[in-house]
Order: C-alpha cells, then structure tokens, then sequence
C-alpha cells in the first residue's frame, strides 16, 4: 500500500512539473455497480472506484488521442450463484486493474469536450468460498484477461465519464454434487475526476 502511495506521488509531481508536455496524469473516483443481478435474493452491491491513470498525448502521430495505463480498484460485492439458481454473498470486496487504455478526444470546437476509449488489462479478486447444504464451492483467486469501454466529456481539466468493464466469469464445480458455482465479475463504473499536467 505504502509503494502506490508513493508511486502516486512521484506521478502527481511529475505531471504538475509537465505542463504543456505530452505526459499527464488522469485521477477519478465515483460509483461502481455490478453488471449481473439475480432475480432471487440478490447479494450483489454496488460501491466506490477510484482510478489513476498516466497518459501520453499522441498529437504528434495523430491528434486527440491519448495512450494510457489505468489503474484502479473497484469496491463491489459481485453476485455469486450456483447453476443460475440460488445466489450467495461474496467474500471478494474489490476487483482490481491495470489496463492499457486508448483515448479518442473528439474536437467539436467547444469547452466541452466529449471523448470514447477503449482498454484491455488484466483484473484481480481475491478468494471466495460459499457454502450450500455443507459443501463448499471454493472459488479461486481471479486474474483474468478482461477489456473496457467508456464515454465521456471534458471541461477544461475536469472529466466525467462512464465505464464498462467485461471481465470473465469465475466458476468451479463441485463432483460431489455436480453443481456450478459462478462468480460474475464484470462491472460498470461513473466517474468524475481532474487531470494534471498536459497540453489539451
């Protein structure tokens, strides 16, 4: 915890000692939600994401787009469930990422500026073990391929954008009793954030 906090300094002063360069850095936070809920005693809950992300403005190549690497952690509770029938309360409290990220700033000549990206990385949850009629369903440690899509706008340093991120599915079965328990992991996010350093 103490190397990304420290990390995240070292990031913030280089981005404030690069204004008027290519390099920036974009930090956000806001609301998260699980995509999947079941329609039978739901455990599912939405929670807090915060993300920070090093850009490099590609102007010189072509102009508006932004190459990035976000990082960010997401406090859901995903919904756990076993064959699509009965669902369980997770012991997984956050998914975590690090994605390789393309942003596209779309220039309407105005202060606002609306922007689409897309990303692909790796995602992280911890361990889950649910338990039905005594026999448990030992969900493992999941580090999964998964991609985003967002949609946002600018004013200025500000931001506000929304996320979709796909992750896989997490699942095991169990040979005694021949049932599946799944974890779904994909989540969306709303964020709101300020960028410093940068040219645009």
């Amino acid at each position: 915890m103490r190397k990304l906090f420290l990390l995240f300094l070292l990031q913030i002063s280089f981005a404030g000692l690069a204004q008027n360069k290519p390099f920036k850095v974009t930090i956000a936070g806001g609301y998260s939600s699980p995509t999947y809920r079941s329609s039978n005693n739901d455990f599912a809950k939405a929670g807090f994401v915060y993300s920070l992300e090093p850009q490099y403005e590609l102007d010189k190549f072509i102009k508006n787009l932004d190459l990035g690497f976000r990082l960010e952690q997401a406090f859901v509770q995903r919904t756990e469930y076993l064959d699509k029938v009965l669902s369980f309360p997770t012991q997984t409290k956050s998914i975590m990422s690090g994605a390789l990220t393309a942003n596209y700033v779309i220039d309407i000549g105005k202060a606002l500026r609306p922007y689409i990206g897309v990303g692909v990385g790796f995602y992280y949850a911890e361990k889950s073990t649910p338990i039905y009629s005594s026999i448990s369903y030992p969900l493992p440690v999941t580090t999964s391929i998964g991609g985003l899509g967002r949609i946002g706008v600018k004013y200025k340093i500000l931001h506000v954008e929304a996320a979709y991120n796909l992750v896989g599915d997490t699942s095991v079965k169990n040979t005694t009793s021949g049932l599946t328990m799944t974890a779904d992991n994909s989540y969306l996010t709303v964020k709101a954030g300020l960028t410093i350093g940068g040219s645009r």
